[in-house]
């Protein structure tokens, strides 16, 4: 069984054999020079990570070098922990839970305060500011379901639950504290079937009836484009997720310019903005990377 650590929340492990040679390359083997950047197989991981690679390397003339597809949130830590990336899009809630080890928190500000402060104290990794949006968890289900039983919450969900599936990713079925187990025990109640999936065919399956409720993002644009209601998380179980930039300390030192310069950036990412970016990426299919580069033309960033 994967330890928590090696779990995140969008990311699977398959690509393990690749980003652990990456990890145990050495650094002195890799551009000298050049600030890397990596992120995982994520759609709005890997747009907040070309932002952040772009702004270094067209605003600030910093040398980049981009690391993609990394598998989860316990490579992608011990990545830059170690030094084979410099730079990392991450998220508050997957800090908290799987590498502080802490109890969920639901205020932004006190989350992005608790891993601030546990990366800088234990692993001398700076967190700049976090964005606006909150990409936290979103139980959904279609919107002609809810509207014909009633549901707005997902205390709403229990009478039908039993019968009901429940489509999520790999992760969220197995982590304890910020997934399935942990979110039946805080509500009292338990679906019938539980069904771990790609994130993407989610949304496939529930618009097909395949399941009855899906964990989607709520910074997913494929919410609006399936039809999905979101439910209010009334027992407020599910902690945040704002993305922040986190960067190794001996680069904030030698680049003191990269946090206003980002965070300049990050700091305009609101959640309709994010659900506009992903949708670019997700329902058009155009690449991160283009997506990134022409919300920085329209900021006139670069």
């Amino acid at each position: 069984m994967l330890k928590d650590l090696d779990i995140s929340r969008r990311g699977l492990l398959g690509r393990l054999g690749a980003a652990a040679a990456m990890v145990s390359l050495p650094i002195k083997a890799r551009a000298a020079d050049a600030v890397k950047v990596g992120w995982t197989t994520d759609t709005e991981q890997s747009i907040l990570g070309n932002i952040t690679a772009l702004v270094l390397e067209k605003k600030l003339g910093i040398p980049v070098e981009r690391v993609a597809n990394l598998g989860g949130t316990g490579i992608a830590h011990q990545s830059i922990i170690t030094g084979a990336i410099d730079i990392y899009p991450d998220y508050t809630g997957d800090a908290l839970a799987n590498v502080l080890k802490l109890s969920p928190i639901t205020d932004p500000e006190k989350a992005w305060q608790a891993v601030k402060d546990g990366y800088a104290k234990d692993y001398k990794i700076t967190w700049l500011k976090p964005t606006p949006f909150n990409n936290t968890y979103a139980l959904a289900l279609k919107e002609a379901t809810a509207a014909k039983l009633n549901m707005t919450t997902i205390s709403s969900l229990e009478p039908k639950a039993p019968d009901w599936k429940l489509g999520c990713s790999v992760e969220f079925a197995g982590r304890p504290v910020d997934g399935y187990p942990g979110m039946a025990k805080h509500y009292g109640f338990k679906f019938g079937t539980v069904k771990p999936m790609d994130v993407g065919l989610m949304y496939t399956a529930v618009d097909s009836g395949d399941v009855d409720v899906i964990v989607a993002f709520a910074t997913d644009a494929r919410i609006g484009k399936v039809g999905l209601r979101v439910m209010q998380d009334d027992k407020l179980f599910f902690p945040s997720y704002n993305a922040a930039i986190t960067v190794r300390d001996d680069i904030v030192k030698a680049h003191p310019d990269i946090a206003a310069a980002v965070e300049a950036v990050t700091n305009t990412l609101t959640t309709p903005v994010q659900i506009k970016l992903n949708g670019r990426a997700d329902i058009d299919g155009v690449p991160p990377e283009t997506v990134a580069e022409d919300y920085l033309k329209e900021l006139k960033i670069i």
